[in-house]
């Protein structure tokens, strides 16, 4: 009895895993269909795929607008592949007066700010091109309470929090920044690199579960006619 409910809850646990495994693959296959289609303007690609964040995720587009560089801040310690540094991200105004946060990449770990010193972006109107994202989970529970109404330095870009004490209304999607018109000067900020996909252990854990069922069938397969064998071995 106890067998047979470990082989069946590894099973279950194996066929888990190919699941999660369909769900990563699916996941980074809508990853790549959005991001080699060209770049659109913003709110071409709202009027086509509404404004929820889930439909506009992943996919390019241009912004046009201007820096508020009076309200970046940093997020501090972050690392991407081999570079780390402090992560600047910038709100941007929109037409309408929406803020759009762009992530505008990484810095230097020791630059002053914000605003970030030497790394001033273009002033007066702007293009950006870059990949819509809805923003990071915050990496604890409860960011620091703002003092005076702006928060200079965040753990993540938890877009949620930010409209929480950011003036004005935050747009429910942030843009990765990959170019700029007019262009920055200088080799920073450098641009958050495209997300690596992977499919991650999922195969593995399913092959893991399913040897283990495996194990304990054959196992107890085995243990059945060996205690056959002796019986009959016991009468003889």
């Amino acid at each position: 009895m106890i067998a047979t409910v470990l082989v069946v809850g590894f099973v279950q646990l194996g066929m888990w895993q190919l699941d999660r495994l369909d769900e990563r693959r699916t996941s980074n296959s809508l990853i790549e269909e959005r991001g080699a289609a060209p770049p659109a303007p913003l709110q071409e690609l709202i009027a086509l795929h509404g404004a929820d964040p889930d439909g506009l995720l992943h996919r390019r587009a241009f912004v046009e607008g201007r820096y508020r560089q009076d309200l970046e801040f940093f997020s501090i310690g972050r690392t991407y592949g081999e570079r780390s540094g402090t992560l600047v991200a910038t709100p941007f105004e929109l037409a309408d007066g929406t803020l759009m946060i762009v992530v505008r990449g990484l810095v230097p770990s020791d630059t002053a700010g914000p605003p970030a010193e030497g790394f001033d972006p273009p002033s007066g109107a702007v293009t950006l091109t870059g990949r819509l994202d809805d923003g990071e989970e915050p990496l604890r529970i409860g960011e620091p309470a703002p003092e005076g109404g702006i928060i200079t330095s965040i753990s993540r870009v938890d877009l949620d929090f930010i409209d929480t004490w950011m003036p004005g209304d935050v747009a429910p999607v942030s843009l990765l920044l990959d170019s700029q018109d007019p262009e920055a000067t200088g080799p920073f900020p450098v641009p958050v690199p495209d997300e690596e996909l992977t499919e991650g252990s999922h195969l593995g854990y399913a092959i893991q579960w399913f040897a283990f069922a495996l194990i304990v069938a054959v196992g107890v397969g085995y243990l059945v006619w060996r205690a056959g064998v002796d019986v009959r071995d016991e009468t003889e």
